[in-house]
């Protein structure tokens, strides 16, 4: 549990981030939520549904008392607690394939782990799942509880669904099991409880602002055609790249586990489940390693005890002074370590030159420092977030777009990406909205593009940005 804090443990590096603290800061500052489009000029009449409102309130009290190192050490820990509550569930087994699995899955889902509102999701599934497999074992009641959590989940993040996903395959596994075998009146509770939970979750639901409206909202992100094909972490995992090898073997060696140790119903829906949730979306791979975790590690335990036994091996050796004084030592090293690491990846010196390298920082000060450059902006669609946090509520400086994708809609998404990919019509978009400036990547082929137009003036540039000036003639 202490080597694996060290994934969690990330700077900031989610360009959504900035978009979330800027509007955390509003709501502070006005006491209320926002009824529509604040920082762009291109659709401000949309609705805005906040889904996330309560964490970015959060995050800005954070940010605004200890800066971007605090919301860093805060969303590791609860992604740390998601995976607290997975040990959790496998505590009693073999602690050798505890740790193993623990780190496996760790490993998989690294590129998804770090400031981002998507971790109060992972760790409220955990929290969800660890619950539901105390009472489907008949350990515990705390499900009970879930309906106030789902409440809590409603204004936190707009993954709120998934919890109904998952009440959803332990439903239809009782179904099955009930089905499969009438005579065992324990399935037939099992299912009248979770289906009276999940009445009651969704009922729990309307405890925000947003009250039916919000029903909507999961819906219409993934009916969003635009979003699924330009927004990367919606994309489908690609395994041609070297971060996502871990989570592909952690796949083969679930389906592998599943060979050695046949998994019961409710196992092998939650990991199908998990798994088509991953492969639709790489973002969703941390939903996988929250339900298929725990899993993988039964499995092996499982088929450990089994051939142990069948063999003759002790399971559980005396204790050994020499083997303690070994484990302390390690337990030092690794604690003298992770903390190394975690001060190496969240120091604010190591912060700014991250910022530095992924925002047009210098672009910025630049604009700041010549207010009288430009009335609209085209933007890089990463970048929107932090010149909204930059620049807000100054008129010449609202943006094309930034990443709330729900609230840009459709329309937008695909204007934006006719332009940056030089789409017949990309001038007669920049025309459409009067676009008299443009900042963008530097060496992007809009940007190629742009310094070969007679109308368009090259006024700043560095490693990262440039920004052109559309010339009055």
């Amino acid at each position: 549990m202490l080597a694996v804090l060290m994934l969690f443990m990330e700077g900031v590096q989610d360009p959504d981030f900035w978009w979330h603290l800027r509007i955390g800061r509003w709501m502070v500052e006005n006491g209320k939520l926002p009824s529509h489009d604040l920082f762009t000029f291109t659709v401000p009449d949309h609705i805005w549904t906040d889904h996330e409102y309560l964490t970015e309130v959060l995050m800005w009290l954070i940010y605004s008392a200890t800066g971007a190192l605090g919301l860093s050490i805060a969303f590791g820990l609860i992604t740390w607690a998601g995976f607290l509550l997975i040990y959790r569930q496998v505590r009693r087994q073999p602690f050798v394939i505890v740790g193993l699995g623990l780190a496996l899955g760790a490993l998989a889902g690294w590129p998804i782990w770090g400031p981002r509102a998507q971790m109060i999701t992972f760790a409220l599934s955990c929290l969800e799942l660890y619950w539901i497999q105390g009472y489907l074992s008949g350990r515990s009641r705390a499900l009970n509880f879930f309906p106030l959590v789902m409440a809590v989940w409603a204004n936190l993040h707009g993954g709120w669904v998934i919890g109904f996903a998952w009440l959803g395959v332990a439903l239809v596994a009782e179904l099955i099991g009930w089905a499969w075998d009438r005579h065992n009146p324990a399935h037939k509770a099992h299912v009248r409880f979770l289906a009276i939970v999940t009445a009651a979750s969704l009922v729990a639901v309307l405890a925000t602002p947003h009250g039916f409206s919000l029903y909507l909202y999961p819906f219409q992100t993934q009916g969003s055609v635009a979003q699924q094909k330009l927004i990367v972490e919606w994309f489908s995992p690609d395994f041609h790249q070297i971060y996502l090898r871990p989570f592909e073997a952690m796949v083969f060696i679930v389906i592998a586990g599943f060979a050695l140790r046949r998994p019961r119903m409710y196992e092998f829906l939650l990991t199908l489940a998990g798994l088509g949730l991953a492969l639709q979306s790489v973002r969703h791979v941390a939903l996988f390693v929250a339900a298929a975790t725990p899993v993988m590690i039964a499995s092996y335990s499982d088929y450990w005890k089994e051939l142990a036994a069948g063999r003759g091996w002790r399971l559980h050796l005396p204790a050994r002074p020499l083997f303690a004084a070994v484990t302390a030592v390690v337990l030092l090293i690794v604690t003298i370590v992770a903390a190394i690491k975690i001060d190496a990846d969240v120091n604010p010196a190591v912060q700014q030159k991250l910022d530095a390298s992924s925002y047009p920082i210098g672009a910025a000060d630049w604009l700041a420092a010549h207010p009288e450059v430009g009335t609209r902006m085209y933007n890089q669609y990463g970048w929107g977030g932090y010149l909204a946090f930059r620049f807000y509520p100054e008129p010449n400086r609202k943006v094309f777009i930034f990443g709330e994708a729900e609230l840009m809609g459709d329309p937008l998404l695909n204007q934006y990406n006719e332009v940056q990919n030089l789409r017949p019509d990309w001038k007669g978009i920049l025309d459409q909205y009067q676009v008299d400036y443009v900042i963008f990547n530097k060496g992007e082929a809009l940007s190629n593009v742009l310094a070969t137009q007679p109308e368009w003036k090259l006024v700043y540039q560095d490693n990262v940005a440039v920004i052109f000036i559309r010339s009055t003639p």
